[in-house]
Protein backbone atom coordinates (compact mmCIF):
# COMPACT_ATOMS: atom_id res chain seq x y z
CA UNK A 1 0.00 0.00 0.00
CA UNK A 2 0.99 3.61 -0.50
CA UNK A 3 2.38 5.67 2.09
CA UNK A 4 -0.11 9.14 2.34
CA UNK A 5 1.20 11.72 4.54
CA UNK A 6 -1.70 13.84 6.63
CA UNK A 7 -0.54 17.28 7.60
CA UNK A 8 -0.12 16.19 10.71
CA UNK A 9 2.05 13.58 9.29
CA UNK A 10 4.11 16.61 8.02
CA UNK A 11 4.58 17.87 10.71
CA UNK A 12 5.80 15.11 12.96
CA UNK A 13 7.88 14.52 9.93
CA UNK A 14 9.29 18.20 10.88
CA UNK A 15 9.69 17.44 14.22
CA UNK A 16 11.43 14.17 13.99
CA UNK A 17 11.65 12.26 10.76
CA UNK A 18 13.11 8.78 12.25
CA UNK A 19 10.05 9.15 14.50
CA UNK A 20 7.43 9.41 11.37
CA UNK A 21 9.54 6.49 9.60
CA UNK A 22 9.14 4.20 12.43
CA UNK A 23 5.32 5.02 12.59
CA UNK A 24 4.92 4.07 8.62
CA UNK A 25 7.29 1.43 8.30
CA UNK A 26 7.74 -0.34 11.54
CA UNK A 27 4.76 -0.01 13.79
CA UNK A 28 6.17 -2.75 16.01
CA UNK A 29 8.86 -0.20 17.27
CA UNK A 30 6.93 2.95 17.08
CA UNK A 31 6.29 4.43 20.47
CA UNK A 32 3.33 6.71 20.20
CA UNK A 33 2.67 10.14 22.09
CA UNK A 34 1.22 9.37 25.49
CA UNK A 35 -2.25 11.49 25.50
CA UNK A 36 -3.41 12.87 28.94
CA UNK A 37 -7.17 13.12 29.63
CA UNK A 38 -5.86 16.91 29.08
CA UNK A 39 -4.74 16.44 25.45
CA UNK A 40 -7.86 14.48 24.33
CA UNK A 41 -10.05 17.70 26.40
CA UNK A 42 -7.86 20.28 24.14
CA UNK A 43 -8.32 18.48 20.93
CA UNK A 44 -12.30 18.16 21.55
CA UNK A 45 -11.91 21.87 22.72
CA UNK A 46 -10.51 22.37 19.10
CA UNK A 47 -13.45 20.50 17.49
CA UNK A 48 -15.50 23.24 19.09
CA UNK A 49 -13.82 26.22 18.20
CA UNK A 50 -14.18 24.89 14.61
CA UNK A 51 -17.29 24.38 14.52
CA UNK A 52 -18.26 27.90 16.48
CA UNK A 53 -15.72 29.37 13.74
CA UNK A 54 -18.09 28.46 11.14
CA UNK A 55 -20.98 30.88 12.13
CA UNK A 56 -18.28 33.65 10.27
CA UNK A 57 -19.72 31.88 7.01
CA UNK A 58 -23.56 30.83 6.67
CA UNK A 59 -24.75 28.69 4.67
CA UNK A 60 -21.71 26.84 4.54
CA UNK A 61 -21.79 22.69 3.96
CA UNK A 62 -19.58 19.86 5.81
CA UNK A 63 -17.64 17.26 4.27
CA UNK A 64 -18.10 14.31 5.99
CA UNK A 65 -17.38 10.50 5.91
CA UNK A 66 -14.78 8.36 4.72
CA UNK A 67 -11.77 10.14 2.85
CA UNK A 68 -12.43 8.81 -0.34
CA UNK A 69 -16.40 10.05 -0.06
CA UNK A 70 -15.01 13.46 1.47
CA UNK A 71 -12.23 13.55 -1.60
CA UNK A 72 -15.24 12.88 -4.20
CA UNK A 73 -17.37 15.08 -2.47
CA UNK A 74 -15.18 18.15 -2.15
CA UNK A 75 -14.57 17.77 -5.95
CA UNK A 76 -18.54 18.46 -6.92
CA UNK A 77 -18.93 21.10 -4.45
CA UNK A 78 -15.98 22.90 -5.95
CA UNK A 79 -16.94 22.19 -9.74
CA UNK A 80 -20.23 23.49 -8.22
CA UNK A 81 -19.33 26.61 -6.52
CA UNK A 82 -20.78 26.40 -3.80
CA UNK A 83 -19.59 29.40 -1.52
CA UNK A 84 -18.58 27.91 1.88
CA UNK A 85 -17.44 24.48 2.25
CA UNK A 86 -15.82 22.98 5.57
CA UNK A 87 -13.35 20.00 5.70
CA UNK A 88 -12.79 20.28 2.50
CA UNK A 89 -10.72 17.34 1.69
CA UNK A 90 -7.72 17.15 -1.25
CA UNK A 91 -5.17 14.27 -2.42
CA UNK A 92 -1.91 15.34 -4.01
CA UNK A 93 0.28 12.04 -5.04
CA UNK A 94 1.23 10.92 -1.27
CA UNK A 95 0.07 13.73 0.43
CA UNK A 96 -4.05 14.54 2.18
CA UNK A 97 -5.06 17.80 3.11
CA UNK A 98 -8.51 19.07 5.00
CA UNK A 99 -8.85 22.47 4.82
CA UNK A 100 -11.43 23.99 7.59
CA UNK A 101 -13.24 26.47 5.79
CA UNK A 102 -13.02 26.72 1.76
CA UNK A 103 -15.07 30.11 0.35
CA UNK A 104 -15.13 30.78 -3.26
CA UNK A 105 -15.06 34.63 -3.58
CA UNK A 106 -17.64 34.83 -6.77
CA UNK A 107 -16.22 38.38 -7.72
CA UNK A 108 -12.93 37.36 -8.61
CA UNK A 109 -13.08 33.91 -9.56
CA UNK A 110 -11.15 32.09 -6.93
CA UNK A 111 -10.79 30.38 -3.37
CA UNK A 112 -9.70 31.55 -0.26
CA UNK A 113 -8.87 29.11 2.79
CA UNK A 114 -8.95 29.43 6.17
CA UNK A 115 -7.40 27.36 9.19
CA UNK A 116 -8.80 27.39 12.47
CA UNK A 117 -6.52 27.75 16.07
CA UNK A 118 -8.31 27.10 19.59
CA UNK A 119 -4.92 29.05 20.64
CA UNK A 120 -5.04 33.24 21.13
CA UNK A 121 -2.15 33.55 18.55
CA UNK A 122 -0.29 32.68 15.96
CA UNK A 123 2.52 29.85 16.86
CA UNK A 124 5.64 29.07 14.86
CA UNK A 125 7.60 26.87 16.99
CA UNK A 126 8.44 24.09 16.95
CA UNK A 127 5.76 22.05 18.21
CA UNK A 128 3.18 24.18 16.91
CA UNK A 129 3.85 25.73 13.37
CA UNK A 130 0.47 26.68 12.33
CA UNK A 131 1.96 28.70 9.00
CA UNK A 132 3.66 25.51 7.99
CA UNK A 133 0.28 23.60 9.04
CA UNK A 134 -1.83 26.23 6.12
CA UNK A 135 1.31 26.54 3.92
CA UNK A 136 0.71 22.72 3.40
CA UNK A 137 -3.10 22.75 2.78
CA UNK A 138 -2.24 25.53 0.32
CA UNK A 139 0.35 23.40 -1.73
CA UNK A 140 -1.97 20.60 -1.91
CA UNK A 141 -4.69 22.65 -2.85
CA UNK A 142 -2.63 24.59 -5.36
CA UNK A 143 -1.09 21.46 -7.15
CA UNK A 144 -4.67 19.70 -7.46
CA UNK A 145 -5.36 22.87 -9.74
CA UNK A 146 -7.67 24.42 -7.09
CA UNK A 147 -6.97 28.35 -7.81
CA UNK A 148 -6.24 29.49 -3.69
CA UNK A 149 -6.08 33.29 -3.74
CA UNK A 150 -6.17 34.27 -0.15
CA UNK A 151 -5.58 32.23 2.78
CA UNK A 152 -6.54 33.36 6.40
CA UNK A 153 -6.17 32.07 9.77
CA UNK A 154 -8.57 32.09 12.33
CA UNK A 155 -7.38 32.10 16.03
CA UNK A 156 -8.73 33.38 19.77
CA UNK A 157 -8.62 36.68 20.71
CA UNK A 158 -6.92 36.62 23.99
CA UNK A 159 -8.81 40.50 24.63
CA UNK A 160 -12.00 39.32 24.57
CA UNK A 161 -14.20 38.97 27.53
CA UNK A 162 -17.18 36.83 27.84
CA UNK A 163 -20.60 39.08 28.51
CA UNK A 164 -23.58 36.64 27.92
CA UNK A 165 -24.08 34.60 24.72
CA UNK A 166 -20.63 34.16 23.25
CA UNK A 167 -19.79 37.08 20.73
CA UNK A 168 -18.18 34.99 17.29
CA UNK A 169 -17.12 37.96 16.06
CA UNK A 170 -15.28 39.39 19.32
CA UNK A 171 -14.41 35.97 20.12
CA UNK A 172 -12.21 35.48 16.61
CA UNK A 173 -9.65 36.92 14.92
CA UNK A 174 -9.41 36.70 11.40
CA UNK A 175 -5.34 37.09 9.86
CA UNK A 176 -4.52 36.91 6.61
CA UNK A 177 -1.65 35.19 6.14
CA UNK A 178 -0.76 35.06 2.44
CA UNK A 179 2.50 36.89 2.27
CA UNK A 180 3.60 35.00 5.06
CA UNK A 181 2.62 31.95 3.29
CA UNK A 182 4.90 33.11 -0.08
CA UNK A 183 7.92 33.69 2.11
CA UNK A 184 7.33 30.16 3.23
CA UNK A 185 6.20 28.29 0.07
CA UNK A 186 9.23 26.91 -1.55
CA UNK A 187 10.84 26.09 1.29
CA UNK A 188 7.93 23.63 2.44
CA UNK A 189 7.62 22.35 -1.14
CA UNK A 190 10.90 21.18 -0.94
CA UNK A 191 10.37 19.77 2.81
CA UNK A 192 7.24 17.99 1.75
CA UNK A 193 9.31 16.16 -1.22
CA UNK A 194 12.00 15.06 1.24
CA UNK A 195 9.59 13.94 3.66
CA UNK A 196 8.21 11.35 0.86
CA UNK A 197 11.87 10.33 -0.01
CA UNK A 198 12.40 9.91 3.45
CA UNK A 199 9.16 8.14 4.86
CA UNK A 200 9.67 5.83 1.18
CA UNK A 201 13.35 4.81 2.24
CA UNK A 202 13.06 1.12 2.70
CA UNK A 203 15.84 0.98 5.70
CA UNK A 204 17.59 4.09 7.85
CA UNK A 205 19.99 4.15 10.60
CA UNK A 206 17.77 3.88 13.94
CA UNK A 207 20.49 4.45 16.59
CA UNK A 208 19.96 7.60 16.71
CA UNK A 209 17.62 10.74 15.96
CA UNK A 210 17.54 14.59 16.33
CA UNK A 211 16.11 14.77 19.33
CA UNK A 212 19.35 13.70 20.98
CA UNK A 213 20.65 17.29 20.57
CA UNK A 214 17.01 18.59 22.54
CA UNK A 215 16.19 19.16 25.56
CA UNK A 216 14.34 15.84 27.63
CA UNK A 217 10.43 17.94 27.13
CA UNK A 218 11.40 18.05 23.20
CA UNK A 219 11.53 14.61 22.58
CA UNK A 220 9.96 12.74 20.00
CA UNK A 221 7.88 9.82 21.52
CA UNK A 222 10.05 7.15 20.14
CA UNK A 223 13.57 8.80 21.52
CA UNK A 224 13.85 5.59 23.44
CA UNK A 225 13.72 3.37 20.68
CA UNK A 226 16.25 5.35 18.67
CA UNK A 227 18.06 6.27 21.43
CA UNK A 228 18.51 3.44 23.63
CA UNK A 229 21.99 4.33 25.39
CA UNK A 230 20.92 7.67 26.84
CA UNK A 231 20.32 7.02 30.42
CA UNK A 232 17.06 7.75 32.28
CA UNK A 233 18.46 10.92 34.02
CA UNK A 234 21.21 12.57 31.52
CA UNK A 235 22.52 15.96 30.64
CA UNK A 236 18.83 16.31 28.76
CA UNK A 237 17.47 17.09 32.13
CA UNK A 238 20.11 19.69 33.16
CA UNK A 239 17.41 22.73 34.58
CA UNK A 240 16.94 25.84 31.18
CA UNK A 241 19.86 24.01 29.75
CA UNK A 242 21.08 26.40 26.25
CA UNK A 243 19.92 24.31 23.55
CA UNK A 244 23.98 25.22 22.28
CA UNK A 245 25.57 24.26 25.72
CA UNK A 246 23.79 21.01 25.41
CA UNK A 247 24.78 20.25 21.84
CA UNK A 248 28.37 21.04 22.92
CA UNK A 249 27.93 18.61 25.87
CA UNK A 250 26.75 15.32 23.43
CA UNK A 251 29.58 16.50 20.58
CA UNK A 252 31.53 15.48 23.72
CA UNK A 253 30.11 12.57 24.22
CA UNK A 254 28.67 13.40 27.73
CA UNK A 255 25.45 12.10 27.71
CA UNK A 256 25.31 11.53 31.88
CA UNK A 257 24.94 14.06 33.97
CA UNK A 258 27.22 12.47 36.39
CA UNK A 259 29.47 13.07 33.83
CA UNK A 260 29.95 17.09 33.06
CA UNK A 261 32.79 18.22 33.94
CA UNK A 262 33.87 21.14 36.72
CA UNK A 263 35.18 23.55 33.59
CA UNK A 264 31.92 22.89 31.87
CA UNK A 265 30.39 26.32 32.00
CA UNK A 266 26.59 26.82 33.46
CA UNK A 267 24.56 28.91 35.76
CA UNK A 268 24.51 28.42 38.87
CA UNK A 269 21.28 26.70 39.12
CA UNK A 270 22.50 24.14 37.10
CA UNK A 271 25.92 24.01 38.38
CA UNK A 272 24.42 23.10 41.82
CA UNK A 273 21.93 20.31 40.45
CA UNK A 274 25.04 18.77 38.62
CA UNK A 275 27.45 19.07 41.21
CA UNK A 276 24.30 17.04 43.49
CA UNK A 277 23.97 14.40 41.24
CA UNK A 278 27.53 13.96 41.65
CA UNK A 279 28.35 14.53 45.12
CA UNK A 280 24.70 12.56 45.94
CA UNK A 281 24.91 15.20 49.40
CA UNK A 282 22.21 17.69 50.25
CA UNK A 283 23.00 21.00 50.32
CA UNK A 284 21.01 23.21 52.92
CA UNK A 285 21.60 27.04 53.21
CA UNK A 286 20.53 27.08 56.60
CA UNK A 287 21.10 30.98 57.56
CA UNK A 288 19.00 31.57 54.91
CA UNK A 289 16.55 28.97 55.67
CA UNK A 290 16.06 30.51 59.07
CA UNK A 291 15.66 33.99 57.64
CA UNK A 292 13.32 33.11 55.45
CA UNK A 293 10.80 31.31 58.09
CA UNK A 294 11.39 33.33 60.69
CA UNK A 295 9.13 35.72 58.64
CA UNK A 296 5.81 33.72 58.68
CA UNK A 297 3.76 34.17 61.05
CA UNK A 298 1.34 32.45 62.99
CA UNK A 299 -1.50 31.70 62.21
CA UNK A 300 -0.76 30.20 59.07
CA UNK A 301 -2.53 29.58 56.17
CA UNK A 302 -1.45 26.88 53.84
CA UNK A 303 -3.40 27.28 50.08
CA UNK A 304 -4.03 25.44 46.86
CA UNK A 305 -6.44 26.33 44.30
CA UNK A 306 -7.48 23.71 41.46
CA UNK A 307 -8.61 25.11 38.26
CA UNK A 308 -10.36 24.81 34.77
CA UNK A 309 -9.78 26.50 31.73
CA UNK A 310 -11.46 26.08 28.43
CA UNK A 311 -10.89 27.77 24.59
CA UNK A 312 -14.62 29.08 24.64
CA UNK A 313 -15.15 30.88 28.47
CA UNK A 314 -17.53 30.04 30.40
CA UNK A 315 -18.78 32.22 32.56
CA UNK A 316 -18.82 36.39 32.13
CA UNK A 317 -16.12 38.12 32.67
CA UNK A 318 -13.44 35.34 31.81
CA UNK A 319 -11.79 35.29 28.45
CA UNK A 320 -10.09 32.05 26.47
CA UNK A 321 -7.59 30.22 27.94
CA UNK A 322 -8.30 31.46 31.46
CA UNK A 323 -7.94 29.57 34.72
CA UNK A 324 -10.77 29.73 36.62
CA UNK A 325 -10.68 28.36 40.15
CA UNK A 326 -13.20 25.20 41.30
CA UNK A 327 -12.00 23.95 44.34
CA UNK A 328 -9.46 25.00 47.35
CA UNK A 329 -8.15 23.29 49.95
CA UNK A 330 -6.50 25.40 53.25
CA UNK A 331 -5.08 23.77 56.19
CA UNK A 332 -4.52 26.07 59.25
CA UNK A 333 -1.90 26.27 61.50
CA UNK A 334 -2.83 27.73 64.44
CA UNK A 335 -0.55 29.41 67.14
CA UNK A 336 -0.58 25.97 69.53
CA UNK A 337 0.61 23.91 66.33
CA UNK A 338 -2.84 22.34 66.35
CA UNK A 339 -4.01 21.93 62.79
CA UNK A 340 -7.16 22.31 60.99
CA UNK A 341 -8.54 21.75 57.47
CA UNK A 342 -11.27 23.52 55.49
CA UNK A 343 -12.40 22.78 51.57
CA UNK A 344 -14.67 23.28 48.86
CA UNK A 345 -15.63 21.57 45.12
CA UNK A 346 -18.09 23.16 43.42
CA UNK A 347 -20.79 21.32 41.75
CA UNK A 348 -21.71 23.90 39.16
CA UNK A 349 -19.70 26.55 36.68
CA UNK A 350 -21.87 28.90 38.48
CA UNK A 351 -20.83 28.06 42.18
CA UNK A 352 -17.49 28.03 41.40
CA UNK A 353 -16.17 31.20 41.98
CA UNK A 354 -18.31 32.23 44.82
CA UNK A 355 -17.85 28.81 46.91
CA UNK A 356 -13.92 29.21 46.64
CA UNK A 357 -13.65 32.34 47.73
CA UNK A 358 -16.65 32.42 50.44
CA UNK A 359 -14.74 29.74 51.79
CA UNK A 360 -11.42 31.89 51.92
CA UNK A 361 -13.40 34.65 53.68
CA UNK A 362 -14.97 32.39 55.93
CA UNK A 363 -11.53 31.08 57.47
CA UNK A 364 -8.71 33.22 56.71
CA UNK A 365 -8.51 35.87 58.98
CA UNK A 366 -6.62 39.22 58.83
CA UNK A 367 -3.35 38.24 60.63
CA UNK A 368 -0.87 35.68 59.72
CA UNK A 369 0.67 34.62 56.47
CA UNK A 370 -0.63 32.50 53.65
CA UNK A 371 1.90 30.01 52.31
CA UNK A 372 1.59 28.65 48.51
CA UNK A 373 3.76 26.45 46.42
CA UNK A 374 4.95 28.14 43.09
CA UNK A 375 2.59 31.54 44.67
CA UNK A 376 2.56 33.01 40.95
CA UNK A 377 0.08 31.16 39.94
CA UNK A 378 -2.45 31.36 42.77
CA UNK A 379 -1.66 35.47 42.77
CA UNK A 380 -2.38 35.65 39.53
CA UNK A 381 -5.65 34.43 39.96
CA UNK A 382 -6.50 36.18 42.74
CA UNK A 383 -5.71 39.38 40.64
CA UNK A 384 -8.14 38.26 37.95
CA UNK A 385 -11.02 37.84 39.92
CA UNK A 386 -10.79 40.60 41.88
CA UNK A 387 -10.71 42.68 38.73
CA UNK A 388 -13.86 40.29 37.95
CA UNK A 389 -15.07 40.56 40.71
CA UNK A 390 -14.70 43.81 42.26
CA UNK A 391 -16.86 42.83 45.69
CA UNK A 392 -13.75 40.28 46.44
CA UNK A 393 -10.94 42.35 45.14
CA UNK A 394 -9.54 44.20 48.09
CA UNK A 395 -9.92 40.94 50.35
CA UNK A 396 -7.75 39.13 47.22
CA UNK A 397 -5.11 42.18 47.25
CA UNK A 398 -4.58 41.29 51.37
CA UNK A 399 -4.43 37.43 50.55
CA UNK A 400 -1.73 38.38 47.93
CA UNK A 401 0.43 40.78 49.82
CA UNK A 402 0.75 38.38 52.80
CA UNK A 403 1.71 35.44 50.64
CA UNK A 404 4.95 33.58 50.75
CA UNK A 405 6.02 30.97 48.28
CA UNK A 406 7.63 28.07 50.08
CA UNK A 407 8.93 26.88 46.99
CA UNK A 408 11.42 29.46 46.59
CA UNK A 409 13.49 27.78 49.66
CA UNK A 410 13.72 24.40 47.08
CA UNK A 411 15.00 26.82 44.26
CA UNK A 412 18.77 27.91 45.95
CA UNK A 413 19.13 27.40 49.66
CA UNK A 414 17.88 23.66 50.18
CA UNK A 415 18.79 21.54 47.50
CA UNK A 416 18.42 17.69 46.90
CA UNK A 417 19.63 14.92 44.66
CA UNK A 418 16.73 13.58 44.51
CA UNK A 419 14.88 16.86 43.42
CA UNK A 420 16.92 16.12 39.78
CA UNK A 421 17.26 20.00 39.41
CA UNK A 422 13.08 20.00 39.78
CA UNK A 423 11.36 21.88 42.82
CA UNK A 424 7.63 20.86 42.02
CA UNK A 425 6.30 20.14 45.22
CA UNK A 426 5.39 16.39 43.35
CA UNK A 427 9.16 15.80 43.60
CA UNK A 428 9.88 17.64 46.97
CA UNK A 429 7.28 16.15 49.06
CA UNK A 430 8.15 12.52 48.37
CA UNK A 431 12.10 13.10 48.50
CA UNK A 432 12.16 15.00 51.94
CA UNK A 433 9.26 12.91 53.83
CA UNK A 434 8.73 9.24 52.04
CA UNK A 435 5.74 8.39 54.41
CA UNK A 436 3.71 10.95 51.81
CA UNK A 437 3.45 10.38 48.06
CA UNK A 438 0.80 10.81 44.98
CA UNK A 439 1.93 8.21 43.26
CA UNK A 440 -1.14 5.96 45.26
CA UNK A 441 -3.94 8.75 44.07
CA UNK A 442 -6.22 8.24 41.91
CA UNK A 443 -5.73 11.76 40.89
CA UNK A 444 -2.17 12.98 40.54
CA UNK A 445 -2.21 16.23 39.31
CA UNK A 446 -3.43 19.36 38.08
CA UNK A 447 -4.43 18.35 34.65
CA UNK A 448 -5.93 15.43 35.55
CA UNK A 449 -7.85 17.53 38.46
CA UNK A 450 -9.05 19.49 35.43
CA UNK A 451 -10.25 16.70 33.31
CA UNK A 452 -12.12 15.12 35.95
CA UNK A 453 -14.12 18.12 37.08
CA UNK A 454 -14.83 18.27 33.07
CA UNK A 455 -16.02 14.69 33.66
CA UNK A 456 -18.46 15.90 36.84
CA UNK A 457 -19.66 18.92 34.82
CA UNK A 458 -20.15 17.80 31.28
CA UNK A 459 -20.27 14.26 31.09
CA UNK A 460 -23.50 12.01 31.50
CA UNK A 461 -21.93 10.00 34.00
CA UNK A 462 -23.54 8.50 36.85
CA UNK A 463 -24.13 9.44 40.53
CA UNK A 464 -21.51 6.76 41.47
CA UNK A 465 -19.22 7.80 39.32
CA UNK A 466 -19.38 11.72 40.01
CA UNK A 467 -18.89 10.76 43.97
CA UNK A 468 -15.91 8.91 43.12
CA UNK A 469 -14.17 11.47 40.98
CA UNK A 470 -15.66 14.03 44.05
CA UNK A 471 -13.34 12.08 46.68
CA UNK A 472 -10.38 11.78 44.85
CA UNK A 473 -10.38 15.70 43.70
CA UNK A 474 -11.13 16.02 47.45
CA UNK A 475 -8.08 13.73 48.50
CA UNK A 476 -5.76 15.04 45.91
CA UNK A 477 -6.35 18.88 46.68
CA UNK A 478 -5.87 18.10 50.14
CA UNK A 479 -2.52 16.52 49.78
CA UNK A 480 -1.16 19.07 48.36
CA UNK A 481 -1.66 21.73 51.34
CA UNK A 482 -1.22 18.75 53.27
CA UNK A 483 1.97 18.16 51.95
CA UNK A 484 3.13 22.35 52.57
CA UNK A 485 2.49 21.89 56.21
CA UNK A 486 5.12 18.48 56.13
CA UNK A 487 7.28 20.51 54.40
CA UNK A 488 7.25 23.25 56.50
CA UNK A 489 7.38 21.48 59.44
CA UNK A 490 10.58 19.42 58.02
CA UNK A 491 11.88 22.94 57.44
CA UNK A 492 11.87 24.35 61.31
CA UNK A 493 12.96 21.19 62.35
CA UNK A 494 16.42 21.33 59.97
CA UNK A 495 16.99 24.92 61.64
CA UNK A 496 16.25 24.58 65.27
Amino acid sequence: MPITLSKTDFLEYLKCPKCLWLKKNRPDLYLPPKLSDFDLKNFDEGQEVDELARDFFPGGILVEGSAEKMLTETKRLINEKKSVIFQATFMLDSFIAKVDILEFDKENQCWNIYEVKSSSKINTDRDHNHLKDITFQKIVGDKTGLAIEKSYIIHLNKDYRKKGKIDVGGLFIKVDVSDDIKKIYSQTLQEMADAVSFIQTENIELQSCGCLYLTRTNHCSSFSVLNPNIPEYSVHDISRIHPTKLRNLIDLGIFNITNVPDSFELSEIQRNQVSLSQSREVEINRDNVREVVSKIKTPIYFIDYETYLSAIPLLDGFGPHQHMPFQVSIHILDFEGNLKHFEYLASTIEEAIPGVIGLMKEVISDEGSVISWHASFEGTRNKEIGQIFPAYQSFLNSINERTFDLETIFKKDYIHPGFKGKTSIKKVLPTLIPTFSYSDLDIQGGTEAMENWHKIIFDGISMEEKERIRISLLVYCRLDTLAMVEIYKHLVQKIS
